[in-house]
């Protein structure tokens, strides 16, 4: 009568060669994961800040957002944190003078921070470190926020490269 049974070489030559396609196909369905994860929270950094920008309309409440409280975009992204941009040194800030304090009379001024801040301000930069950036029109105008996406590298069709930026329009 024959043995049957399987022998501790042919079970470690199975687990090894299993071993071997697990590792040609998961590193790609990993890096694929990522790499969407990072798409969806630069589109949700790019909505937050869209919302401290211009506002939101809900149900039950207005919120005016930076524009409609001081009456114009931010000059930088820096501006939804503090009235006192000027002050910080690790930013080139293109004004010189603050923001004027909010008035509860005139309902006009600088009313936030509109966005929470850390100490790396990290909410002015894509997952990708790339710093996040007006979207502008043909004619300079301010139509949203951008992100250059995975490829860290603004869209540019002269170059013929593949179109990734993330946008949100206001």
């Amino acid at each position: 009568m024959k043995n049957r049974g399987v022998t501790l070489i042919e079970l470690l030559v199975v687990i090894f060669i299993i071993g071997i396609l697990i590792s040609f196909f998961v590193p790609p369905i990993v890096s694929r994961v990522t790499q969407n994860a990072r798409i969806t929270v630069a589109k949700n950094r790019l909505y937050q800040l869209k919302k401290a920008i211009v506002g939101e309309v809900g149900a039950n409440y207005i919120d005016y957002g930076f524009k409609g409280d001081v009456g114009r975009f931010p000059r930088h992204l820096i501006e939804l944190v503090t009235n006192r941009p000027d002050t910080l040194r690790e930013f080139n800030y293109p004004g010189k003078e603050s923001i004027p304090a909010w008035n509860p009379f005139t309902k006009k001024g600088w009313n936030g921070p509109y966005v929470r801040d850390d100490p790396d301000h990290s909410f002015l930069y894509d997952p990708w470190e790339t710093p996040i950036m007006y979207h502008l029109g043909p004619n300079g105008e301010t139509l949203g926020l951008k992100s250059a996406g995975p490829d860290g590298e603004w869209y540019d069709p002269q170059r013929h490269q593949t179109n990734d930026d993330i946008i949100i329009l206001f």
